[in-house]
């Protein structure tokens, strides 16, 4: 285990505090018994067995040697994904929205359907099926902010959380939670909270659920951070605090979140005054913010193009926005910023930035990627995309000028960037190295790219 959760216990003088985060301020393995049945009262019906996925024919795999790469994207008004060959554009699969494994082999889904939801743990490599459940009511595995990119399952991959499907409001009296083994053995806890809640994280052994409480007045982005023992489903007492702003309450929208497998969550926040990071550590119950710079705070568009991504050895976290040239390198040992420069940003292509107010829209993908060796950082904004040397955060190359860009997705050799571009829609090819288009996927009007798969 890194650091970063036995850091964030030592900065703890309680577990659970009374306070937390802001935009304004100054930078500086549940296994429940069977026979308890469900917290509340919908019917589970368990309808496929867990052993395995049924016989499949095995889909084709890419070979490692094809200069080619398979896109998982999004296209609008259509809730799932596709798989296509970026060389021509072809469909190879549609899959669910869901939560992928690491190397997109599996993927976890929830459907709801007259009054249903299926859940399924599909594999997707290498061929289809796998067990599945269903439980009533209307239920969906949760999001974080704007970004359609659902989460819920726990970092050791045992414990999946569905959400009630509803539209998160102050006014909500009740919000319900569905926890399920991944097994699908037994039957879900039903947890329901008097109050407003959405989602936060889910501790890595699935023990503790961590919620977001919306606070009267939300058009101020006023909210707190719970923690619900999941096997009773009981809402511990007091608040998940900053034990360095004690008196400080949380204000801001949720953008992007960074989760790691030793229960740290990192979720960049859109706040009043600036933008900051809140530090969660899921394990010990304590939480620390890291503030970002204000940087054109007042500009709502340009602010949802910060992301964050983190270095393939855990070690550092990215905080970066291309548009306004901001890069924060986060150490998520020590909890605050281990380097910070302002960057020439690129041209916005005309781009005419909104007010600060909140809005719904954010990414769609990565606005931030790591090269697979760790060696160059990629930034995605209105004027396209900032190329950064990780070993001193300078700029080494800025691709596709003037062009808005919405995500961007790296080849697991790392010597090709995909890039999909406001314009139409459409995704281009880039040398991950020069920037050069060497390619583009022969179709349009996609609004998401979330992964090149290494198959």
């Amino acid at each position: 285990m890194r650091r970063t959760i036995a850091t964030i216990a030592a900065l703890a003088t309680v577990a659970i505090l009374v306070a937390a985060c802001t935009g304004a301020g100054v930078l500086p393995t549940w296994m429940p018994d069977a026979s308890t049945g469900p917290i509340g009262d919908p019917t589970y019906t368990r309808t496929a067995s867990s052993t395995g996925p049924p016989a499949a024919t095995p889909a084709p795999t890419l070979s490692t040697s094809s200069p080619d790469a398979w896109l998982v994207v999004g296209r609008k008004g259509v809730g799932g994904l596709e798989v296509v060959l970026a060389s021509t554009g072809e469909r190879l699969y549609e899959l669910p929205s869901g939560v992928p494994s690491a190397d997109w082999g599996r993927l976890v889904a929830a459907t709801a359907t007259s009054g249903r939801t299926a859940v399924r743990d599909l594999v997707v490599q290498p061929g289809f099926g796998g067990p599945e459940t269903a439980l009533d009511g209307a239920w969906r595995l949760p999001t974080i902010g704007a970004d359609p990119t659902p989460v819920g399952v726990s970092a050791d991959g045992q414990t999946i959380v569905l959400v009630e499907d509803r539209v998160a409001d102050a006014a909500v009296r009740t919000s319900r939670f569905a926890i399920l083994t991944r097994s699908f053995v037994r039957a879900p806890r039903i947890v329901t909270l008097t109050g407003s809640f959405e989602y936060d994280a889910i501790s890595p052994n699935g023990a503790t659920l961590y919620v977001v409480q919306h606070l009267a007045g939300t058009s101020s982005g006023r909210y707190q951070v719970r923690a619900v023992d999941v096997a009773s489903g009981v809402l511990r007492e007091g608040v998940v605090a900053d034990k360095r702003n004690l008196a400080e309450p949380m204000a801001g929208w949720p953008i992007a979140q960074v989760r790691q497998d030793d229960g740290a969550v990192f979720t960049l926040y859109r706040g009043v005054a600036h933008p900051f990071v809140h530090a969660l550590d899921t394990v010990n119950g304590t939480a620390v913010c890291i503030d970002l710079p204000a940087t054109g705070v007042d500009d709502a568009a340009a602010v949802n193009d910060w992301g964050l991504a983190a270095s393939p050895d855990g070690r550092s976290i990215y905080a970066a926005n291309a548009t306004f040239g901001r890069l924060e390198e986060l150490d998520p040992a020590g909890l605050g910023i281990r380097r910070s420069v302002s960057l020439r940003p690129l041209a916005a292509g005309g781009i005419v930035l909104a007010k600060f107010g909140h809005q719904d829209s954010g990414p769609v993908g990565r606005r931030v990627a790591v090269g697979p060796d760790g060696r160059a950082i990629y930034a995605a904004g209105a004027g396209g995309i900032l190329m950064i040397d990780a070993a001193d955060l300078a700029v080494t190359g800025r691709f596709l000028v003037g062009m808005p860009v919405e995500a961007i997705a790296v080849t697991p050799d790392g010597g090709t960037l995909y890039a999909l571009l406001r314009d139409g829609g459409r995704i281009v090819k880039l040398d991950a190295a020069t920037g050069n288009i060497v390619g583009h996927v022969p179709s349009s009007g996609y609004d998401r790219l979330l992964a090149v798969v290494p198959w």
